[in-house]
């Protein structure tokens, strides 16, 4: 090899270490943070059982007849008081017989069961804020069609709000699927990790994250949001409640014992697909929020936890990627003289079952993640999708 070619090798070789060095050291610096408040014991306030506030779930639906009557009858389960809830389904154009079956399930309904009809469909959000103007609710309850609640979810979620302080709770995903296909096991692994984040950050001030899937929020906190959601084309409902809330005074808290079940996407191109859409509505609210960020108004959650999510969602991505690209120009460059870090990475994949989803997902949601900066940076509409097929399955 000559004398260019091999100095061409080395250093972009040396640019793909640095670059996986500088990420993978961020998240692992992170973590410790994280062990650290997790591990931390805090005094926990008594909530009363018997809060029952009236409460609106509101269920978005398109085209949703494999799994809307399930959903019904999910909700009829739900423990608690009749005439304190009411059900509001938003249909956005459904072409299926989604609204027919709807009308006739709410017969069989013990709960307040109300269907509104967009008059043209509109997306998640939009559905989102059509149910909230629509509704009555002190507590509004977002859910998604394809997500079943355990019975005691939604008085867990409820209870909470008995602390002043408490404008939101988000509760746990338990995933279902083939844990033989590829999709169920990196969504496995991801949320592993995903639920030890929301959990620490719980305790250090108050999660970033919340899921539309099960979302519990003061009214005054949705009302107050709707202005901003509506000035932008990818801001997603769920995911700015975190940050509308703080912004007045106000905590989002994680209770993994408030759970629901959700098939996972079933191979890795779902599970692309529904990434990117995450990774798009994590981003975006970042910067409809960006004030926040290092500002000790907002205290831990603007001095620390929003500057760490910037840059994990917003930097570290191009990093990662920057380091992809130096690695495959260097092994082009010398197949020979890179083997080393194809061997490290060889050795990481086929360890164990477990590292192998871990790295998987990981690469996936860094990947991800670039894609959705770049389809925000073009203002392109990334809410408005269709389903994925492969999670609309009964349980």
């Amino acid at each position: 090899m000559d004398r260019g070619k091999s100095l061409l090798t080395n250093i972009f070789s040396l640019l793909a270490w640095v670059s996986f060095s500088i990420v993978f050291l961020f998240y692992g610096c992170y973590f410790i943070v994280l062990i650290y408040f997790y591990r931390r014991n805090s005094p926990s306030k008594k909530t009363e059982a018997d809060v029952n506030p009236f409460v609106s779930i509101i269920v978005p639906v398109h085209n949703e007849e494999k799994v809307i009557v399930q959903k019904m009858q999910n909700i009829e389960e739900l423990e608690y008081p009749n005439d304190r809830i009411e059900v509001i389904f938003v249909d956005g154009q459904s072409t299926d017989r989604t609204p027919q079956l709807i009308t006739d399930q709410a017969l069989r309904c013990r709960k307040s069961i109300r269907l509104i009809k967009q008059e043209r469909r509109d997306g998640y959000t939009n559905a989102v804020i059509r149910g909230i103007l629509d509704s009555q609710g002190e507590i509004v309850v977002a859910m998604d069609a394809a997500s079943y609640h355990y019975p005691d979810a939604l008085k867990r979620l409820v209870g909470h709000f008995a602390e002043s302080e408490i404008g939101a709770v988000t509760g746990k995903e338990i995933v279902l699927g083939d844990s033989k296909q590829l999709g169920p096991q990196l969504e496995k692994s991801y949320r592993y990790l995903y639920d030890f984040m929301r959990k620490a950050e719980t305790k250090m001030d108050l999660t970033a994250d919340s899921k539309g899937e099960i979302l519990a929020v003061r009214r005054e906190i949705c009302v107050s949001l709707i202005p901003r959601l509506r000035l932008s084309v990818n801001a997603s409902f769920d995911s700015c409640v975190p940050y509308q809330a703080k912004l007045m005074g106000y905590r989002t808290i994680y209770d993994d014992l408030a759970r629901y079940y959700e098939h996972a996407p079933a191979s890795f191109n779902d599970r692309m697909k529904v990434q990117i859409r995450r990774a798009t509505v994590l981003i975006a609210p970042l910067f409809m929020f960006k004030n926040m960020i290092l500002n000790k108004k907002f205290g831990l959650f603007g001095m620390l936890i929003m500057p760490v999510h910037f840059i994990i969602d917003c930097l570290l991505p191009g990093l990662f990627m920057f380091g992809i690209a130096s690695l495959v120009i260097a092994t082009v460059l010398n197949p020979i003289g890179v083997i080393i870090i194809w061997g490290a990475a060889a050795v990481a994949i086929v360890a164990s079952r477990k590292s192998r989803s871990i790295l998987l997902s990981f690469i996936q949601s860094q990947f991800a993640l670039f894609v959705a900066l770049f389809r925000l940076a073009g203002r392109r509409k990334s809410l408005f999708i269709e389903s994925v097929q492969s999670t609309r399955v009964q349980k």
